[in-house]
């Protein structure tokens, strides 16, 4: 709360005079802190009518944003889910940050790039994007051009995967593996 408060340039007691209590006070600098994390992905999304130029830029702005703000992405992420369904505007926050990170993949998903629900691919890269930055921001990935090149090749390697399932017929969200087979049976033919 020091910190908040030396942030603002107030005394500690002074977010209590529009805040309930500290837990108040944290869901409130989360969402904002999610708000912003959104207005970078959104512009990000809107930079290029290129789906897959338009996917590197959000890719990159995901890892500038957590490098530049470190604190904040930190915070943002250390949440549980009471915290999040007790808060109108973080629950909100979080929904824009869902929805965010599913918009960009539709354009692919559409072009052909990425197979399969939009949702979960979504969900797939913004996990393994997280990953990456908590790796880099516990020291584990040493510097911020290692994270950049194993975001890359990570990002590369989920792309190439999505070519290999299918929506199941389990629900939505599911997914199989497409034997490979009859792919590799054809590009022969076609030779």
């Amino acid at each position: 709360m020091r910190q908040i408060a030396t942030e603002l340039d107030c005394s500690p007691t002074t977010a209590y005079r529009y805040f309930k209590n500290k837990e108040e006070i944290l869901a409130a600098v989360r969402a904002a802190a999610f708000n912003r994390f959104c207005e970078v992905i959104e512009e990000a999304t809107r930079s290029s009518t290129d789906a897959r130029k338009s996917a590197r830029v959000v890719g990159q702005a995901y890892l500038g944003f957590a490098l530049v703000n470190p604190d904040a992405y930190r915070m943002m992420f250390d949440v549980t889910q009471a915290a999040v369904t007790g808060n109108a505007e973080l629950t909100e926050a979080l929904a824009r940050a869902r929805r965010s990170m599913v918009a960009y993949v539709a354009p692919l998903i559409d072009k052909g790039i990425l197979r399969g629900d939009r949702h979960a691919l979504g969900q797939m890269l913004w996990a393994a994007a997280h990953g990456l930055v908590m790796l880099r921001l516990s020291g584990i990935v040493t510097d911020d051009n290692e994270l950049r090149q194993l975001h890359e090749r990570t990002m590369s390697a989920l792309v190439r995967g999505t070519h290999q399932v299918t929506t199941g017929r389990r629900g939505t969200g599911a997914l199989e593996l497409i034997d490979p087979a009859p792919a590799r049976k054809a590009t022969r033919k076609a030779s």
